[in-house]
């Protein structure tokens, strides 16, 4: 409806508030920007974030984070920590790309993988396992054909 027509609600005429206009069909996604705290001129200690630098966000905290690490969501995270002393072969690194693709898709809202790359970096980690540098492309939903990548080190 248009915003100058009156829209009568039970015999009276409705305030114009009540008279929608046409909406968007993109959505935009907000959740809290990480660090906590570290940015206090905007929003705060809990300042709120939306599209690209959200999702990196939201994945880096996804890919470094175990399971059962994160209070009240058990099943919140990759197991990746336990493919670092794993031989480094092509079944290991299949493993490891279906670890992250169903932890990113029951956790990650509005964004689709377009390329997962696992790399070995060649460093020996603290405990003198391998260390694993992985790469995802990512498009949002709501964007137009913008892709961007977020890097991730397991050591």
């Amino acid at each position: 409806m248009a915003a100058n027509q009156e829209v009568n609600v039970y015999g009276s005429s409705a305030p114009t508030y009540f008279v929608e206009g046409p909406r968007s069909k993109k959505r935009e996604v907000f959740g809290l920007g990480f660090p906590l705290g570290k940015d206090t001129k905007e929003g705060g200690y809990f300042n709120k974030t939306s599209g690209i630098k959200m999702t990196r966000n939201s994945v880096r905290q996804l890919l470094m984070t175990q399971r059962g690490e994160r209070v009240m969501l058990p099943d919140y995270g990759c197991d990746l920590r336990k493919f670092l002393f794993a031989p480094l072969d092509e079944t290991t690194f299949s493993s490891i790309k279906e670890e992250i693709r169903s932890s990113f898709y029951n956790y990650i809202v509005g964004a689709k993988i377009v390329k997962l790359s696992v790399f070995p970096t060649g460093d020996t980690g603290p405990a003198g396992g391998n260390s694993l540098q992985i790469i995802l492309t990512l498009k949002l939903d709501a964007e137009d054909a913008q892709l961007f990548d977020v890097e991730a080190k397991i050591a």
